[in-house]
């Protein structure tokens, strides 16, 4: 495991170089180098472009990213001729400002490079290459170029061996002057990287030919592979006398009149990515711990590290309860933190045996529904463990610190019970194995551990054993990649630290364990702690609540939205609906819709009308009450009244048998004009119903007289066909029976 918590042999005040970059800095790359970073854009990137992509998500903090940085390099020069067929990227994950899309690019460990076919839809779209070799990386892009048949990078030349008839006929459907043949064994790779050297190049075409492809091999005679011949539009042929190598077969291609440079544009490092905040100087005394760096260390592993992980469960769950359990067991925290460690505890204790969402996990860790004044940094702030540069020290140096903190604490706890020896060193080893980026630090962790953790048996030796792990790591990567050159790793505590935790035996020098453990708890004790350079808590706490206020008011916002959205969508399904409501409604106050065609009947009715007897026929619209009357409809007309029904089932209609007062309904009807009469019977001028020739207007009901009169025709005229047809069968059936018994002659 990285190691991190380096002292400088200087006794008391320290004054360090404390880099801020800016969000979204590759620290570990820049502008200069053939990449292109994805901070800020990793999506819009890597999807649907017409390009294929291989990514390095690396955290700058991570050792073993920075002791992969140079394999990288190497491969990034390698193949930046490749481009646009195919681009490098990278994008640091240790950046809180690009742990989303980390996250959503399903990155759990560092460093991780992953392959992006041409027009890739997904982030799952990426292919995980294991392999850390440049060869083998460069021999893994051609791979997966070439099983890129049906939507290659249209940039990407042709990759398969060529045939004898396209090489025969290639003058005639190509535009370029020359073609160059490789010719090489299976499994070289030679012709298909010279051809994606080219890639930027115009006028020559590069092409490969395989040992088992016999018709070609033997035309031109090809007795060693590789071999190359350049054939031109000439007619002519020759065989590239050159060193047998890729650089060779490039440069002279490259060389050949008429072959130039094509104005390619290509993507470049992003200047927003490049600028750094000012270098400032904070004075830092070495001898005492900061909360600062411990604050920072549970903000980053709570907030950046397990956010990796959408779902938390089974044993991942356990080792995430383990942390947070002894984190509100032992820490020494401010007020509003305690009571924050206090709240994930007992709900994260509520979710055993389950399987935890992260994204809840994070409402309860940033206090999202504001039941008490509870906060935690929403920030790193490093004080002694900000490195000289921003790859240096960081969070691997905060989490040691932190550790450290929580053994001596354990063992300074006085209680009836004395906490377990190993508890705080099983939840520092889960959170390393499942939740610590750099995979392979982790690993290391692991192995330490798997020797020696199961020895501990006191309180007082976790702290010595996680002392001994810590001078292991240190030895282990003294003077590599991520040693910070300013804060050289050593055998700590130095001797200016504490000089009698060493003492001489002859001519060696050794530890003295009775010192260095009094070291440890004097160091690590609540009395050693600084509280400079953080920020006062109630300041934090307003910040939340402001800052949950805003995600609350988007929210609502994006509920408003949704909800005009959904009654848009429903108000347009709706139209028809209502527009046949509102056409009932107009029928029933008497108002006619324009699309409404109303049956009419026409009655006779004998009115008194300022004393004399006046005869006048009514039109009457019956569709009001035609389910009164009508026991049959339309289809059409039946869907429509069902459809209204069904949408205003408080709008029922009476039953056939259901009584209802006569006089209201005589009242309504004279009101809309219409005779009323038509409907039950004649109705006296006193209120009496007079039965007289009802059924004769029951009968007549939704037919004029003259449809009347053409049914008794129609009926009359088929009678009488009935009956002649009848009485012509009757005549011819006689007349065969008396021929049939009539004597012949």
């Amino acid at each position: 495991m990285m190691p991190v918590l380096v002292w400088l042999c200087v006794p008391g005040l320290l004054v360090v170089l404390f880099s801020a970059a800016a969000p979204g800095q590759a620290h570990m790359f820049g502008s200069d180098d053939p990449l292109v970073s994805l901070a800020g854009g990793a999506s819009h990137l890597l999807l649907n472009s017409s390009s294929s992509w291989v990514t390095l998500f690396f955290a700058s903090w991570c050792g073993h990213c920075q002791h992969f940085k140079p394999s990288w390099m190497k491969l990034a020069n390698n193949v930046k001729d490749w481009r646009p067929a195919v681009y490098l990227a990278v994008l640091d994950c240790g950046d809180e400002s690009n742990s989303a899309a980390c996250t959503n690019f399903g990155i759990q460990g560092y460093p991780t490079v992953k392959f992006f076919n041409a027009f890739s839809q997904s982030p799952s779209d990426g292919i995980k290459l294991s392999t850390r070799d440049p060869v083998d990386l460069r021999r893994s892009i051609i791979d997966g170029l070439e099983a890129q048949k049906e939507s290659p990078p249209p940039a990407c030349p042709p990759l398969e061996p060529i045939s004898a008839p396209e090489v025969d006929q290639f003058f005639e459907n190509n535009e370029e002057s020359y073609l160059a043949l490789i010719f090489e064994n299976p499994m070289m790779y030679m012709g298909r990287e010279v051809a994606l050297d080219m890639v930027q190049y115009e006028g020559v075409s590069v092409r490969r030919v395989l040992k088992q492809q016999s018709d070609l091999v033997d035309k031109f005679q090809v007795s060693s592979f590789p071999s190359g011949y350049l054939l031109v539009r000439n007619g002519s042929i020759r065989k590239i006398n050159l060193k047998e190598s890729r650089a060779a077969f490039t440069k002279f291609l490259r060389s050949l009149p008429g072959v130039k440079k094509a104005n390619t544009n290509l993507i470049g490092w992003s200047a927003s990515t490049i600028i750094g905040e000012p270098i400032v100087k904070r004075t830092v005394n070495s001898s005492v711990v900061y909360m600062a760096d411990l604050e920072s260390s549970i903000h980053y592993s709570l907030r950046v590290e397990v956010a990796r992980f959408t779902d938390l469960e089974g044993e991942r769950l356990k080792a995430l309860t383990s942390y947070v359990t002894v984190l509100k067991k032992y820490m020494i925290a401010r007020p509003l933190l305690r009571t924050l460690l206090d709240s994930v505890y007992t709900w994260i204790i509520e979710q055993a045996d389950t399987v935890v969402l992260y994204k809840d996990f994070a409402d309860v860790l940033n206090n999202k529904n504001q039941v008490q004044n509870a906060v935690l940094a929403p920030h790193v702030n490093y004080v002694w463990c900000q490195g000289s540069e921003p790859q240096f020290r960081g969070f691997p140096c905060s989490v040691w610190t932190l550790f450290h903190l929580l053994t001596v604490r354990a063992a300074a706890v006085e209680s009836d019970e004395k906490p377990y020896p190993l508890e705080v060193l099983h939840a520092m080893r889960d959170y390393v194995t499942y939740f610590f980026g750099c995979r392979e630090c982790a690993q290391h962790f692991e192995q330490m551990a798997s020797e020696s953790m199961h020895s501990v048996r006191t309180l007082d030796g976790a702290i010595r054993w996680l002392w001994i792990s810590h001078n292991r790591v240190n030895k282990r990567l003294a003077g590599q990649e991520s040693d910070d050159p300013e804060f050289p790793k050593i055998q700590w505590p130095s001797k200016e630290h504490c000089p009698s935790c060493r003492r001489k035996l002859g001519n060696d020098t050794t530890w003295d364990g009775s010192e260095v453990l009094s070291f440890m708890k004097s160091r690590f004790s609540e009395n050693n702690l600084s509280y400079e350079y953080l920020e006062d808590e109630s300041v934090l706490l307003e910040n939340q609540k402001t800052a949950a206020g805003i995600v609350r008011a988007k929210r609502e916002a994006e509920g408003e939205a949704k909800k005009l959205e959904t009654k848009s969508r429903n108000d347009t399904i709706d139209k028809p609906i209502k527009a046949k409501e509102e056409n009932l409604d107009l029928v029933s106050k008497g108002k006619q819709n324009p699309r409404h065609r109303p049956i009419i009947i026409k009655m006779k009715s004998n009115n008194i009308f300022q004393g004399e007897r006046v005869k006048e026929e009514k039109i009457v619209d019956l569709d009001s009450y035609e389910s009164h009357i009508f026991p049959r409809r339309t289809l059409q007309d039946s869907n429509m009244h069902q459809n209204n029904l069904a949408l205003q089932p408080e709008r029922l209609l009476d039953p056939p048998d259901a009584e209802f007062d006569q006089v209201a309904v005589r009242e309504r009807l004279l009101k809309r004009g219409i005779d009323p009469d038509y409907l039950i019977g004649v109705m006296a001028g006193n209120g009496e119903i007079n039965w007289k020739g009802r059924w004769v207007k029951m009968l007549e009901v939704g037919f004029s007289r003259l449809d009347i009169s053409l049914c008794v025709i129609l009926y009359f005229l088929t009678s009488m066909c009935l009956l002649t047809m009848y009485l012509y069968l009757n005549l011819r059936t006689r007349f065969l029976r008396q021929r049939r018994w009539c004597p012949q002659a």
